[in-house]
């Protein structure tokens, strides 16, 4: 039986669940209604035709990104941190969660030229904080831009490695400690599978104090204030 009620964020939450799992070739204007048990002319009556939902969630997922806050560790308080430093750890982790959450709607507000409005919201909560470190004009423009590409590289060495085929021969069969008697530890520590999540914290941290540590100490480039 047909739903009797929909509201237009129903339909928009479930087209966007199927692209995040399946990704846009996925999403038909069939496939959806059947999600939503309805008819196929009650989706068109809330979102327009096929293009005209793509772009209603290319803003919806503008929008979302948009709500990036710093937070604290456990997911507490936006804004919570004791220092600009942890505040920014907690922007660059919420940022690189959502970018790996919904790739497929990432990529479709690329596509529709979009993602620097997309960012704005996360550039501008780093601005915040490099502010409250000290920084200014283009040394906290680079800060910013240096921890978004961070992030965003990071993500995207992430996925390429996840969708990559088993390598052989693997790191564990290329850092055999019997091959590196100079440092056995090191060896036995590349043989074993990359850790993403402690990669991350470890190199955007060192990132970040490095950047707020020096940056506020050393003069601006000639010609730059």
């Amino acid at each position: 039986m047909s739903r009797t009620t929909l509201t237009r964020d129903e339909v928009l939450a479930a087209a966007a669940s199927l692209v995040k799992q399946h990704g846009p070739a996925a999403l038909t204007m069939r496939k959806l209604a059947a999600e939503l048990g309805t008819a196929v002319t009650s989706i068109y009556w809330h979102v327009g035709n096929r293009e005209s939902l793509l772009d209603a969630l290319v803003e919806r997922t503008v929008q979302e990104m948009g709500a990036i806050l710093p937070q604290t560790p456990s997911g507490g308080t936006p804004g919570a941190g004791r220092t600009p430093a942890e505040r920014i750890l907690s922007v660059a982790g919420i940022l690189r969660r959502e970018l790996r959450d919904r790739p497929h709607l990432i990529a479709m507000v690329h596509e529709r030229g979009l993602t620097d409005r997309m960012f704005l919201p996360a550039q501008q909560a780093l601005v915040h904080e490099v502010h409250g470190a000290g920084l200014r004009g283009a040394r906290a423009a680079d800060a910013v831009r240096a921890i978004q590409f961070q992030i965003i590289g990071f993500v995207l060495v992430e996925r390429n490695r996840e969708r990559s085929p088993a390598q052989s021969p693997a790191e564990s069969e290329l850092w055999d400690p019997a091959n590196a008697p100079h440092d056995p530890p090191l060896a036995r520590a590349l043989a074993r599978p990359a850790d993403p999540e402690h990669l991350f914290q470890l190199s955007v941290r060192a990132l970040v104090a490095s950047l707020l540590r020096s940056g506020a100490d050393r003069p601006p480039p000639a010609g730059r204030p």
